[in-house]
């Protein structure tokens, strides 16, 4: 193997969430706690990519901690109930780099628990570690906790990791810490997002069966 760790993310990396359950989620909230804004899904996708939810939800929609606890709720009764599709190829692709002793490491925004109870339902291999939205906000993505504590409990080096994305907080971490990143080239995204991705990336893969190309 070229790496011996993979280092993914979770949402619109192995599975089609936001299309499929983070946009509609935030559009049935708005209904509730902002019925005056509509929001597209490139809007969406903007405010994500350019600010990060947490800041797009309290700077531009200016919530609350009380309408984020709202928020979150709604959120995770979407998560409850709609299971998003994995993409082609991840089941196959994580479970061919575990059998050739890889380690695998989701770095999310998402939670934990929620990550865990996805690749269960996909039987997908449970990964060697998690560092998810659970973590206080200066561990989690672009932190470099990530890279720092996988370094430390499996006693590898920055060169022997690569990172698989779609969005530039994992970009960002890997830049600081020197290690080598994908940009996930498959969910749906406004083209200007797609080609400041591939632009910095180190490498582009369109399916899952590229990732393999490049990580074995």
């Amino acid at each position: 193997m070229k790496y011996k760790c993979l280092i993914t993310d979770h949402d619109d990396t192995l599975l089609n969430s936001t299309e499929e359950v983070h946009y509609p989620a935030m559009v049935e909230c708005l209904k509730v706690l902002r019925p005056n804004i509509s929001l597209s899904f490139d809007e969406f996708a903007f405010y994500n990519f350019d600010h990060g939810f947490l800041k797009y939800a309290k700077d531009i929609l200016g919530f609350s901690d009380k309408e984020m606890q709202i928020e979150m709720e709604m959120w995770r009764g979407w998560t409850d109930v709609h299971r998003p599709t994995f993409f082609e190829g991840v089941r196959e692709v994580l479970t061919d780099f575990k059998d050739a002793g890889g380690i695998f490491i989701v770095s999310s925004h998402s939670e934990k628990d929620v990550i865990l109870k996805d690749l269960e339902n996909a039987r997908c291999p449970k990964p060697d570690a998690v560092f998810g939205w659970e973590l206080p906000p200066e561990k989690r993505k672009p932190s470099l906790y990530t890279i720092e504590k996988t370094r430390e409990m499996f006693g590898i080096k920055p060169e022997e990791m690569i990172m698989l994305d779609d969005m530039p907080h994992g970009l960002e971490m890997c830049r600081k810490a020197g290690v080598e990143f994908i940009f996930a080239d498959w969910a749906r995204k406004p083209d200007r997002l797609r080609e400041k991705m591939k632009k910095a990336a180190d490498y582009t893969a369109e399916s899952f069966y590229e990732v393999k190309d490049i990580i074995m």
